[in-house]
């Protein structure tokens, strides 16, 4: 059987991992990382309470990034009023240097010495699961041995759908996303970054890192998230390489995530006033850019976002409308280049 299968191009290997975890009880470690957030942190775990079961084990790690706000006390007080001290631990990083280096830290200290996880959970700090959303990424990936990644369902607290599938961001789309002309989008539907309605389980090219799982030894294989990311990007070029090695990346509707959006980075979608781009943002697109596309391909892609920008702003002044940008979005793109240097 397994010599048919790797015609498939699934290993031996796989189908024993494979086999492996169908005749044994999977065990997934959740990692969590905070800053200053240890309220939304606290319920979290709560939701996260109820996932156990005879057949699924759970271990959650948060580990808090130099919060300096007692978050480590006050989550550590809470895993212990609530009996979680069986399941839920909380630990100090030490240091802040960035979403991607925190989750790294957590499977570098707790998931690699242990070879008893099958999976690895990733979940923001500002989320609440819905049961059975851990338990539905597990089934999922145990029945599809070359499915990499398995994303959530992100929803508003309302139950309305957030944006959670992507296609990945290339010179070319970044034209389309420039130039926010609905007529470009309908005559090339696959311009847009953001997969809209999706409403079924379904391979994506990305999806948010607010909730998914990807089995432990697909993580062994293609490594980690990016440590030079600080924030932005960093679940991106992580599944770019998963794709790149051969897997799939799914979004699972079954598994709905409620995801606060906003509250663990001080960035809201839905701040009326229309800010400068993060410069963080933007220094994590330009890596990513320039990791996949090469330095002419990064620069290439700032300039038909700019092109499609001037076309958006031509329209604007056409239609008697405001132009909706940041402040600065010109100097800002391009500056980029000169400013990074990696």
């Amino acid at each position: 059987m397994a010599r048919h299968l790797a015609l498939f191009g699934i290993t031996y290997t796989d189908i024993s991992d494979f086999q492996i975890s169908m005749t044994s009880i999977p065990r997934v470690a959740i990692i969590i990382v905070n800053y200053r957030t240890p309220d939304l942190v606290r319920a979290c775990l709560d939701s996260l309470a109820q996932e156990a079961g005879p057949d699924l084990e759970l271990q959650a790690f948060v580990g808090d990034a130099a919060s300096g706000d007692g978050s480590v006390v006050t989550i550590s007080d809470h895993i212990a009023q609530q009996g979680f001290g069986d399941w839920a631990s909380c630990l100090d990083i030490g240091c802040n240097r960035g979403f991607a280096y925190g989750n790294n830290w957590l499977f570098r200290t707790c998931v690699a010495p242990e070879p008893g996880f099958d999976y690895v959970h990733f979940l923001n700090p500002d989320t609440y699961i819905h049961r059975g959303a851990v338990r539905a990424l597990v089934d999922f990936l145990a029945a599809r041995p070359m499915a990499g990644v398995a994303g959530s369902r992100l929803e508003n607290p309302d139950g309305s759908w957030r944006a959670y599938g992507f296609r990945f961001p290339t010179p070319w789309r970044e034209f389309f996303r420039g130039a926010r002309l609905s007529a470009l989008e309908r005559l090339v539907p696959s311009a847009s970054i953001k997969i809209a309605d999706l409403a079924d389980t379904r391979a994506v090219d990305w999806v948010t890192g607010a909730s998914f799982m990807a089995p432990r030894r697909v993580l062994d294989r293609v490594g980690l998230m990016d440590d030079n990311y600080f924030l932005y990007f960093e679940e991106t070029d992580l599944m770019a390489r998963v794709r790149a090695a051969g897997y799939g990346v799914w979004h699972v509707a079954e598994s709905r995530v409620v995801h606060l959006a906003g509250q663990s980075t001080g960035l809201r979608s839905d701040d009326v006033d229309i800010k400068r781009l993060s410069p963080i943002w933007l220094q994590s697109r330009w890596r990513f850019m320039r990791k996949l596309y090469g330095r002419h391909g990064a620069i290439m892609a700032n300039a038909l976002f700019l092109a499609g920008n001037l076309l958006y702003r031509i329209k604007c002044l056409l239609l008697l409308r405001t132009i909706q940008d940041p402040p600065h979005l010109w100097r800002d793109y391009l500056v980029q280049p000169a400013a990074s240097s990696s």
